[in-house]
């Protein structure tokens, strides 16, 4: 692996709590000067669409300024970084339900050490460099503090016993170094806010079988966009879901549409979620965990 680049990633999750059926959890990474660019365009969409932060539970209404905010967002990873591999957004998703009893941590909590521990490896073999600094968001149920704490005494030569994720990376990857981890308010790093609507979109797209009609059913009974309205087969009023779930079908449909177009091979109507068939592009859905399957 080559070590003369550091690379970043930024990271934030959904579906965190005792009881949810789905975790999700995405990671933005790149090289520094890729992320510097794309957080610039991402912070001009905020300043242009007058909201404070990208969040995807913001998502609401088709036309109301935070959903439009995190369809510029979309659009911007897509069509300026990730086809030209600038910047790689990689999106892992836990069916809880799924796993094996002694996968849980205490309370039955979503396993999300082992999950970063699946995405972040399988990360820095892609981009081939061994030294990262990490950001995750301040309200992530992972004890980052540990880790930086760890990270610290390490580097005074103090002997102490490495956290989980640490231990399982290094399995992984030897020369894998953290150069920096801290955590960030997502309102002051855009660039978490895109991993929490990656996230949230991930999430979603499974999560959506408790209504009606799913996301990847909704999806095979609409049209194409079209100057950037849905046009509907069936009538509107046909639809039995509420309008904040179908807003946020309309933004995974033209997130699944900009992949199509630029051929990174995501798809939802296969699996009913969201999936990507080729991992090497740099938008990637995982296949969800499941019971039997040893690893992610």
């Amino acid at each position: 692996m080559e070590e003369d680049k550091v690379f970043q990633a930024y990271s934030d999750e959904s579906g965190i709590n005792v009881g949810d059926r789905y975790t999700s959890v995405s990671v933005v990474s790149g090289e520094v000067g890729a992320l510097s660019c794309l957080r610039d365009k991402l912070n001009e969409t905020l300043k242009d669409k007058k909201v404070d932060e990208v969040k995807f539970f913001k998502i609401r209404g088709y036309r109301s300024k935070f959903t439009q905010a995190a369809i510029s967002f979309i659009e911007c990873a897509v069509k300026d970084f990730a086809i030209c591999n600038k910047v790689r957004v990689d999106t892992i998703t836990t069916d809880n339900k799924s796993l094996e009893r002694d996968n849980y941590n205490s309370g039955n909590k979503p396993d999300l050490e082992r999950m970063y521990y699946s995405v972040l490896a399988d990360i820095v073999r892609r981009w081939g460099y061994t030294k990262w600094g990490f950001y995750a968001d301040m309200n992530s149920k992972v004890d980052w503090s540990e880790i930086v704490s760890y990270l610290n005494r390490t580097r005074l030569r103090k002997k102490v016993e490495k956290p989980m994720l640490i231990k399982l990376m290094l399995d992984e990857n030897p020369e894998f170094e953290f150069s920096e981890v801290e955590e960030v308010d997502s309102v002051e790093e855009p660039l978490v806010q895109h991993a929490d609507l990656f996230a949230g979109m991930a999430r979603f797209s499974h999560d959506s079988e408790e209504y009606d009609v799913n996301c990847a059913e909704w999806l095979k009974g609409s049209k194409n966009e079209k100057q950037g309205e849905l046009i509907k087969i069936m009538r509107q009023n046909s639809w039995n879901i509420p309008s904040k779930v179908e807003c946020r079908y309309r933004v995974i449909r033209r997130m699944v549409s900009l992949c199509h177009r630029y051929r990174l091979y995501v798809s939802i109507n296969s699996e009913n979620h969201l999936r990507t068939w080729r991992p090497e592009n740099p938008i990637n859905f995982w296949p969800p965990y499941r019971r039997g399957r040893r690893r992610y």
